[in-house]
């Protein structure tokens, strides 16, 4: 009866020696695995915030090309609004904006998470769930995108707005206006749903942007002096070009931020790098 049950327990004894070798090589081969999915995580994520740093640093250029190309009596009113245009928008958009725009709704607007950002939950945001970077990473670069919707109104209001209109209207544009429309794009809403396609904002950031400065520019009319009594235009030049150039350079320079980052992946790098060549070409 001993002899059986030694030999009884050298089996086990040798069954578990052998298995020992192969969970542990699981439990190594899973470590591996979530090893590699933090560290694509990580990666996507730096990508992400670098191109949104990017993409906010083109307000420092905005604000030059615009107060550049004013006459130097406006140009601390320009430089006033290009500086505090991104404040409004990021409590707009963080307040309600961004709820609107991304949360699960209707094909006409957002209706979850309206008010404030979701405490860094992804939970009511299937419409952006596509990239696996964290939640804030998702809402920053969502934000300076927003942002530059309202500067686009900025330069094209310039000496004719009164400052604390703009401001009112910024608010409303990045809060409202700007949302909506991206949701039928963006947030799942019913120009998604016909096969509708934006993938750098072309649509939901520069033709809101451009259609919201048109309609300030018919209401607010031409600048004072711009045209003689007999109907010929009188030219109001720029006072200082040097500031147009740096303004100029960093637009550009921020594009590579605005256009790659939109990937909201590395990947290989192959696609990065082929739409930061077509946005040089496009520059160009």
């Amino acid at each position: 009866m001993l002899k059986k049950s030694v030999k009884i327990s050298f089996l086990v004894g040798t069954f578990l020696l052998v298995l020992f070798p192969i969970f542990g090589q699981e439990t190594e081969a899973n470590d591996i695995v979530e090893t590699f999915k933090t560290l694509s995580v990580g990666i996507d994520t730096l990508w992400v915030m670098i191109a949104a740093f990017l993409v906010f640093f083109m307000n420092l250029g905005f604000a030059m090309v615009e107060s550049g190309l004013c006459r130097s009596k406006n140009a601390v009113n320009i430089l006033t609004k290009n500086f505090i245009v991104f404040a409004i928008a990021s409590l707009s958009f963080w307040i309600i904006g961004w709820g609107l725009m991304f949360g699960d709704g209707t094909p006409f607007m957002g209706l979850k998470n309206i008010f404030f950002a979701n405490g860094g939950k992804d939970e009511g945001f299937s419409a952006i769930s596509w990239t696996q970077v964290p939640f804030w990473a998702k809402f920053f670069f969502q934000l300076v995108f927003a942002g530059t919707a309202a500067t686009i109104v900025s330069g094209a209001v310039a000496e004719r707005i009164k400052f604390l209109s703009f401001l009112i209207f910024s608010f409303v544009l990045v809060a409202f206006m700007y949302p909506l429309t991206g949701h039928w794009i963006w947030g799942g809403g019913w120009l998604a749903s016909l096969g509708f396609w934006d993938f750098a904002g072309s649509t939901v950031v520069h033709s809101v942007g451009g259609w919201a400065a048109l309609a300030g520019v018919i209401l607010l009319g031409a600048r004072t002096g711009k045209f003689r009594k007999d109907g010929s235009v009188s030219p109001i030049m720029g006072h200082n070009m040097a500031m147009v150039t740096l303004g100029g350079l960093v637009l550009w320079f921020g594009w590579f931020g605005f256009n790659p980052g939109s990937t909201m992946a590395v990947g290989d790098g192959s696609a990065i790098a082929h739409i930061a060549v077509t946005t040089n070409t496009a520059a160009a």
